[in-house]
């Protein structure tokens, strides 16, 4: 029982925001999910943490201060401001309708879907972040959807799982690094199981996209301009190339003011209002971000408790496949709780090393087995990052993504 009453705050935040949207939704209210902000809904669930942390109030500050400034949740703030700045300069320059007549030029429009999944899938892959791939093609995904009449929950779900798909197999991605150091694992073996599963997923999706969309309805396609694509040509470039992602984006977004300036007389005061447009579209998902690695912070404690037991509970049964399902089991706990994959693999590893050392588990299983069940949950939760960044460029409900 006190093990849970730690991760009550995260508990009440989820009660709150979901029970809102649905309760509107039954109600017949239109935008639903919109009427209540998760950054309201998330404040009694502060204030919920802190009453139930215990120590005194410095400490209880500490605690949720620690949540805060955590490095990934850090990291996740930047790129949301600089892929908000990126999106607004590119759209303005006229960049996304570009891409998006591109695209409904040369793909079959029954195609559309899948060639988004495919596509975000190996951008996510080669560049290692699910955040910044779906900075990247949610802008352009949102166009696909109004001028290709799309299904706006449906094309998202496809970035979304796209990124998640490459998150979880690329090389350089966080969760690949934290789960491969914390059980000591070798990375081509752990890569091997990843593929395995991914490979049998993305096949059941592309499947599953045929049978849900199959309009041949003819599309009428703009013009586009070279031109104009080239700053996303040029981020997936640089990208590529193992430029870091920070950089990467201001460089592209400096490229982006260029490419408006050569094309149409873009002005250096246009380009600073875009800048200030994107960092405004992007302040609500910060703050959350921000409010709910505090919340994590109180639950530091739970989270150490809750591997102790959890390891108790297995000691009790000889099962080694009991055993690797408990592994997969506390880090899907854990990433519903803290909404970050990383985070949740770090909390977990521990833990998993030690089940796995028990029951002579291969220790690239439990390396694949941390990632591969914390990328498939930060990919459902509708208040994680991923689906909170593209519901917030896109203008989409997390729930229905």
């Amino acid at each position: 029982m006190s093990i849970l009453i730690n991760f009550l705050p995260i508990l009440f935040f989820v009660i709150i925001y979901v029970g809102s949207g649905l309760y509107f939704l039954i109600t017949g209210v239109d935008n639903a999910f919109y009427q209540l902000s998760p950054t309201v809904a998330i404040m009694p669930a502060i204030a919920l943490g802190w009453v139930l942390y215990k120590g005194m109030t410095g400490a209880r500050m500490h605690a949720f201060l620690d949540g805060v400034r955590h490095r990934d949740i850090i990291t996740m703030c930047i790129i949301f401001l600089l892929a908000g700045a990126f999106s607004s300069v590119t759209s303005n320059i006229g960049s996304i309708d570009s891409c998006v007549n591109l695209a409904l030029n040369f793909i079959p429009p029954q195609f559309l879907l899948i060639g988004l999944f495919v596509t975000t899938a190996f951008i996510s892959t080669a560049i290692g972040t699910s955040v910044g791939t779906i900075a990247t093609i949610v802008p352009i995904a949102a166009g696909l959807i109004i001028q290709g009449n799309l299904p706006p929950a449906l094309t998202l779900g496809c970035v979304v799982g796209g990124a998640m798909f490459g998150d979880n197999l690329s090389i350089i991605s966080d969760t690949t690094v934290a789960a491969v150091m914390s059980q000591e694992a070798d990375l081509k073996a752990k890569l091997r199981i990843n593929v395995k599963v991914a490979a049998v997923a993305s096949i059941i999706t592309v499947t599953i996209l045929l049978l849900l969309y199959n309009d041949s309805n003819e599309i009428i396609a703009g013009d586009y301009s070279l031109i104009l694509i080239s700053p996303y040509i040029f981020l997936l470039v640089i990208v590529l190339a193992g430029v870091n992602v920070f950089v990467s984006l201001s460089i592209a977004l400096v490229f982006a003011w260029i490419i408006g300036f050569i094309h149409h007389g873009y002005t250096p005061i246009e380009f600073s209002k875009s800048i200030v447009t994107g960092f405004k579209d992007m302040h609500e998902i910060m703050l959350l971000s921000l409010m709910v690695g505090g919340l994590s912070g109180f639950a530091s404690r739970g989270s150490k408790e809750l591997s102790i037991y959890l390891s108790d509970a297995i000691s009790r049964y000889g099962n080694v496949r009991l055993a690797q399902l408990f592994i997969a089991k506390i880090v899907s706990i854990f990433d519903i709780l803290l909404a970050n994959n990383t985070i949740a693999i770090i909390f977990s590893g521990e833990i998993a090393r030690d089940i796995a050392k028990r029951y002579k588990i291969p220790k690239h299983y439990s390396a694949a087995w941390l990632d591969i069940f914390s990328c498939v949950f930060q990919g459902i939760l509708p208040y994680g990052a991923q689906i909170l960044l593209a519901s917030s460029i896109a203008k989409v409900s997390p729930l229905q993504i």
